[in-house]
């Protein structure tokens, strides 16, 4: 075979390779949300949302249009921003995102389409914040975690006092495994100590915060201990569980009013929505016969 045609045919297929490529454009994925007390719930649908596409940007709303919308945030905006950060599938955060989403803020960010869960989320007026993304066909749903949800975990705080918020704690830790992480050792929680040997960990970290003896009044760390891998970690923020059920005791009222509102806007629509469907039925019916 002539050496120029190889030459040529080869060019050829690397220059077709080359094509596709370009043609092949990356998809942005649009999210939203307060993203206040972040749980594996938001986790989840963030994972969702980057399996629909390549790169995705979450824009995070200020603590004044939360409050504008829905009521006081548990945590603050910066606090918040850094929340999302730490989610291994977010490419990119928006501080300050408005809260209702429009077509203006798609094209901004260049994105194709926003992803939301198959929940409710309204306006203080009581309209749908994703209304008109809706209409243009650029918006997509993704399935909401069931169990777990901000309102449901402030309204557990509110029942429940200092000393005993172990099981809210259990759910933010068990969604740990979701957040970036540089280190090759295999890392083990104290959440879950008790539960699993210790054979083939390398280390085990825990924080500066103080460690309370198990209810036997036993070590959780006895045996990392005794083998030498506990090992202490700075997160250089100074935030713990009992910080924030103090933040939410300080303003029960306000969160109790909260959740209240939120609850009552979501029965609401919900009403409006089965009397819709059971007058298209009338309608279907009625014209059958």
């Amino acid at each position: 075979m002539d050496t120029s045609t190889m030459i040529k045919n080869g060019h050829h297929h690397n220059h077709h390779q080359v094509n596709t490529a370009k043609r092949r454009r990356r998809i942005r994925v649009w999210c939203d949300g307060c993203y206040d007390m972040v749980h594996y719930g938001h986790s989840n649908q963030l994972r969702q949302a980057k399996a629909m596409g390549d790169y995705l940007i979450v824009g995070v709303h200020t603590d004044s249009e939360i409050s504008k919308h829905k009521g006081p945030p548990v945590f603050t905006q910066e606090e918040r921003y850094k929340m999302v950060r730490a989610i291994k599938w977010v490419d990119e955060v928006v501080q300050g995102a408005p809260y209702v989403t429009t077509l203006e803020t798609l094209d901004k960010y260049n994105c194709d389409f926003c992803v939301h869960g198959d929940d409710i989320t309204l306006t203080v007026d009581g309209k749908d914040t994703y209304e008109e993304v809706k209409k243009s066909g650029r918006y997509r749903e993704c399935k909401r975690t069931q169990g777990v949800s901000t309102t449901d975990l402030v309204g557990r705080m509110l029942l429940m006092t200092k000393a005993h918020h172990s099981n809210i704690v259990s759910i933010t830790r068990f969604s740990l495994y979701e957040l970036r992480s540089e280190y090759k050792a295999k890392l083990l929680l104290s959440a879950v100590l008790g539960h699993f040997r210790l054979s083939g960990v390398d280390l085990v970290c825990h924080g500066k915060t103080e460690i309370y003896p198990d209810k036997d009044g036993s070590d959780p760390y006895a045996e990392p201990r005794r083998k030498g891998i506990l090992r202490t970690v700075d997160s250089g923020n100074s935030l713990t569980t009992d910080a924030i059920v103090q933040r939410i005791i300080k303003n029960r009222l306000l969160f109790e009013a909260r959740n209240q509102k939120k609850e009552a806007k979501e029965i609401a629509v919900i009403q409006a929505m089965k009397r819709q469907e059971e007058e298209k039925t009338k309608e279907r019916a009625q014209a059958v016969l």
